[in-house]
């Protein structure tokens, strides 16, 4: 009877033997993993250098520098001195040209910022554009290669407790994998009374600091939001950003006449869910292709098809000046194709523009005793103030520097014109002003955000 039951026992420890073989090994395979696969080679670490003490004083986003007080304090214990800060943040790759999308509020304090590549390879990183409100911010590297973006998922792609991938690098731990399920969509985050965002999604996929920036998945490895908060008072509750205000953002951001200071001829405008032709007033000194008419309906970039201003717009970034792109289009039902020549802007006159629009005169003058290393870009320096113009009435003075108007960054007069040229009177502006202070070693920077309608 004993013999019988080692038998027994021996048998059955075999047939409970771990598996073996490739056949058998496949099952590890899940759609998780495929899907971290495809997209993680996108995902990047933001690190940045803050050299400077920042204080915010525009009451209108006192909330938010409660919080990023907060998380600075939590993290980074210790004296408000300026040291290098690593890994802060994550970033997603959206071209392979080196576009790199974070949270704005990871490279809000940052004089300096460096993106780290999945093989540790090390950029120096400019900023292009950031929304505060979305807390999204635009990055460009020069990178020695094309790198590999993510995708984006379909704006209406949702369903409630499908399986979600968070990607990013919480604590400087690069690369880090988490998994949930989507909780909630249009989710309305508050911060001591004031709305946060809107129209969030929820996950109780771990989103720990660091992650910020990071890319939220789906099982198929498309980006369906980008990680930007978690709540404090509970655990397993995160928040992302969801994908169509991301593609909102970046349509305006990546214009080519905005972002490369290029011109085709003419614009597009997305309405109704129709992309079409638009030619504007503005520029009347550029040619305007006269095979294209206003109300076209825009199919095509270069052979590959755009739905939106935002596939318009990012098939436009591969085309320089001097290039030639197709452009497919439907008229009267009858489609067509035209190549069109991609031009250079002429240089916008900022310092007119400005003293016209913002009642100021402005002028290219580095700011900080590290030229270039200044926090918010460069900036430009406001040298007079039109007596009884719009910037005189909000307070602006000599000797501030106007570093963003709206959501674009002003690193020289050009940068200026650009984000005024199409403004007119009566239209509402949001500049970001920077007062600095010397003290003993160290640089005070202040910014405030002043609120004034155009001349």
């Amino acid at each position: 009877m004993k013999t019988e039951w080692c038998k027994w026992i021996a048998a059955g420890a075999v047939a409970l033997a771990w598996p073996t073989g490739g056949a058998d090994a496949s099952n590890r395979r899940t759609p998780i993993v495929e899907a971290v696969e495809k997209a993680m080679p996108g995902v990047v670490n933001i690190g940045t250098e803050q050299l400077v003490t920042v204080r915010h004083t525009d009451p209108f986003r006192r909330f938010r520098g409660d919080l990023f007080d907060q998380f600075y304090r939590d993290f980074f214990a210790g004296p408000a001195t300026p040291q290098v800060r690593h890994s802060l943040g994550s970033g997603i790759v959206i071209d392979p040209a080196g576009y790199i999308l974070t949270n704005f509020h990871v490279v809000e304090r940052a004089s300096r910022i460096r993106v780290t590549l999945g093989d540790d390879t090390t950029y120096d990183a400019v900023f292009l554009a950031g929304d505060e409100v979305n807390d999204l911010a635009l990055l460009k590297i020069e990178p020695a290669g094309p790198l590999t973006p993510v995708e984006f998922a379909r704006d209406d792609d949702l369903m409630l407790g499908e399986t979600v991938i968070a990607l990013g690098n919480p604590f400087g731990l690069a690369q880090t994998v988490t998994v949930g399920v989507l909780s909630a969509k249009n989710r309305e985050a508050r911060y001591q009374g004031e709305v946060l965002y809107r129209d969030i999604l929820q996950t109780d996929a771990a989103v720990n600091p660091g992650s910020s920036g990071g890319p939220l998945l789906n099982a198929d490895g498309e980006m369906i939001g980008v990680n930007v908060a978690i709540y404090r008072e509970a655990q397993n509750i995160g928040f992302a950003v969801p994908v169509r205000r991301v593609r909102d953002l970046l349509a305006r951001w990546l214009c080519p006449r905005l972002l490369g200071k290029r011109w085709l001829g003419f614009e597009a405008d997305a309405s109704n869910g129709v992309l079409r032709v638009a030619h504007p007033e503005a520029m009347p000194e550029l040619a305007v292709d006269e095979r294209l008419a206003a109300g076209d309906v825009i199919r095509s970039v270069g052979g590959a098809p755009v739905r939106d201003l935002y596939d318009f717009h990012k098939a436009l970034l591969a085309y320089g000046v001097g290039q030639t792109v197709d452009i497919g289009f439907e008229r009267e039902g009858k489609p067509a194709a035209v190549p069109v020549t991609v031009a250079a802007l002429p240089k916008p006159a900022g310092e007119k523009l400005a003293r016209r629009r913002l009642g100021l005169d402005l002028a290219e003058k580095p700011f900080g005793p590290e030229k270039g290393r200044a926090p918010f870009g460069n900036g430009v320096a406001i040298s007079g103030v039109v007596p009884g113009g719009a910037g005189e009435q909000v307070g602006l003075r000599p000797g501030l520097y106007v570093a963003r108007i709206n959501e674009m960054q002003i690193n020289s007069l050009e940068d200026a014109g650009l984000a005024l040229e199409s403004v007119r009177t009566g239209d509402p502006l949001l500049l970001t002003v920077v007062n600095l202070e010397e003290s003993g070693p160290y640089l005070i920077a202040q910014s405030s955000q002043v609120r004034m309608n155009a001349e």
